[in-house]
């Protein structure tokens, strides 16, 4: 019996496709520095699906769902580092209207680790992504074989398929911040893309494990 079928790469593009803290967090650096950094963010995305597929197969997942400590230290780990970033994006879209550098350049140095980190801890303090390995992928398990390697088919597709929209995202927005490269513009996103971040992260903090 064949591992990945169509409701399963289906139920994944929705998954992916709905608005959450990595899409933000990828939208913000690609806007923040261009194509390179948002793909170093997905990178980091990635890796933190990595960790929750393995986890999931060893059976830690669970605890986000049956331990309350562990949830709530998730949650609010991961609500607080989203608000630091939302407020990091405000504070910048202020240096955006006061530097006249960024007109001529477009954009400020920066490396491609900080990106990778912030997908990657957007990820990994992320309750939902623990649940979605939790939930989603043992309801697509064929009944017979291997549970592990079973386990391992369909999360390298999940990621796939992660990894190929927002790879999209990213081109998009790299496009479009080439055009809306003017420093009163770009600030003007940044706002917004801040925004976002906090609101994302206040909607963390409140999130309860029933909601998983």
């Amino acid at each position: 019996m064949d591992v990945v079928t169509w409701p399963f790469v289906l139920t994944c593009l929705a998954v992916v496709v709905a608005p959450g803290p990595s899409l933000a967090v990828i939208v913000n650096q690609a806007l923040r520095a261009g194509r390179t950094t948002g793909l170093a963010t997905i990178a980091g995305n990635t890796s933190g699906l990595v960790f929750w597929a393995a986890a999931s197969a060893l059976g830690l997942t669970a605890l986000v769902r049956t331990s309350e400590v562990a949830f709530v230290v998730l949650k609010v780990v991961g609500a607080a580092y989203l608000c630091f970033l939302g407020v990091q994006t405000l504070l910048r879209s202020r240096r955006h209207l006061r530097e006249q550098a960024d007109l001529a350049a477009g954009e400020r140095p920066t490396g491609l680790w900080p990106a990778y980190r912030a997908g990657l801890l957007a990820n990994l303090a992320n309750p939902k992504a623990a649940a979605l390995y939790l939930a989603l992928l043992p309801q697509f398990l064929p009944a017979e074989g291997s549970v592990l390697t079973g386990t391992a088919v369909l999360a390298v597709v999940q990621m796939a398929i992660s990894a190929g929209w927002y790879g999209l995202v990213v081109l998009a927005v790299s496009t479009v911040r080439r055009v809306l490269s003017k420093p009163v513009v770009r600030a003007r996103l940044d706002q917004v893309s801040g925004l976002v971040l906090v609101g994302m992260g206040v909607r963390m903090a409140t999130l309860t494990r029933a909601t998983l």
